[in-house]
């Protein structure tokens, strides 16, 4: 197992400004402490310009949008500057991909939000298309086209760099994912059987069309806070969580509308809920680890666990202690995790 970031910036008590350097003081921090990568949301802008001020304050951390509505752009845009980013960062640039949630920024741009996925996956048809030229492209399609179409900027990593789609309701995602054997990103509000499905129908289209069948790809997104104790953890998060969770109700209802408790209602939704239901990560060493390990097995494994970040958990100054912690004490634990280990035995029998 690895270990990421997923910085879904909604530092609502800040300027934007702020916000953002909040978000790269984190990814700062995770670089110095050994994480593997950190993706970025777009929100207000494309999550490449936070990268790219990022990559100059750190070294080895993998830095992805988290992720680019492909609605949103023509093809070669996203293709343009997903190389810049990779030249940028010196080939540590991922492609993450998406549908967007937001149907108002669709119609802004003078599209119909109707048209989404098919957008998407004409999108993604074109992409994968000018990262794989040898020469110049034309294409003339529904809603893209273009002629002699040429990435006049290459990416370091070739043929270019790892994309990964996001995947947040139904199954389509997931199986384009293992169609075009691509990564999976979800987040941090998906709920375990949901997880499941899309390892599944993933590994399915992977099997269906060639792939070596593999679950590692696969992101899985929890609020993580580790303390010295249960008692000290939920005290460092308690004011920072409850009024996450009070905007959040108000704004995006869809980070917590599928942890409501049966029979109840979003006024059920308490932060000491939240940690009981194991919804949230929060507790000593033992404790998380232990939440980590039985939500490894009820999804069916994954390959990288993402701290949802972006928000004003705690302080910075206990964040960072915190990250540290794990680091030191569960990380090693549970990085053996293997998500392909029952893919490799039912292969084998």
């Amino acid at each position: 197992m690895e270990f990421g970031l997923f910085s879904n910036n909604r530092r609502f008590e800040r300027t934007l400004a702020d916000a953002w350097d909040r978000d790269i003081f984190e990814i700062v921090t995770a670089d110095k402490l050994g994480f593997q990568e950190a993706w970025v949301s777009e929100h207000q802008t494309p999550a490449e310009l936070i990268i790219a001020k990022a990559a100059s304050q750190t070294s080895r951390i993998r830095m992805g949008a988290g992720v680019r509505p492909l609605g949103y752009y023509h093809p070669i845009q996203v293709a343009l500057e997903a190389n810049a980013t990779d030249q940028l960062t010196n080939g540590r640039y991922m492609l993450g991909i998406g549908h967007g949630f937001h149907p108002k920024q669709m119609e802004w741009r003078g599209r119909d939000p109707k048209d989404t996925r098919a957008m998407v996956e004409a999108s993604v048809e074109l992409l994968l298309k000018l990262f794989h030229a040898d020469g110049p492209v034309d294409y003339d399609g529904q809603f893209w086209s273009g002629k002699q179409m040429i990435l006049q900027c290459p990416p370091v990593q070739k043929p270019h760099p790892p994309i990964s789609i996001a995947c947040s309701g139904s199954e389509g995602s997931a199986r384009l994912a293992g169609k075009l054997n691509l990564g999976i990103l979800t987040g941090d509000f998906i709920p375990v059987p949901r997880l499941r499905m899309f390892g599944d129908v993933c590994v399915e289209e992977q099997i269906k069309h060639g792939h070596k069948p593999t679950r590692r790809n696969i992101r899985s997104t929890r609020v993580v806070y580790v303390a010295e104790s249960d008692k000290k953890a939920r005290e460092d998060m308690r004011e920072s969580y409850e009024k996450i969770i009070a905007w959040e109700i108000v704004n995006t209802p869809h980070h917590q509308s599928e942890r409501i408790p049966k029979g109840g209602s979003l006024k059920d939704i308490t932060f000491d809920y939240l940690i009981d239901t194991g919804n949230l990560f929060i507790g000593s060493a033992k404790t998380v680890q232990k939440r980590i390990e039985d939500h490894f097995e009820l999804t069916g494994g994954f390959g990288t666990l993402l701290f949802h970040a972006g928000r004003d958990y705690a302080t910075p100054e206990l964040l960072a202690a915190s990250m540290a912690r794990f680091m030191e004490e569960v990380a090693p634990k549970v990085r053996p995790l293997d998500p392909d280990a029952h893919l490799t035995r039912v292969a084998a029998e």
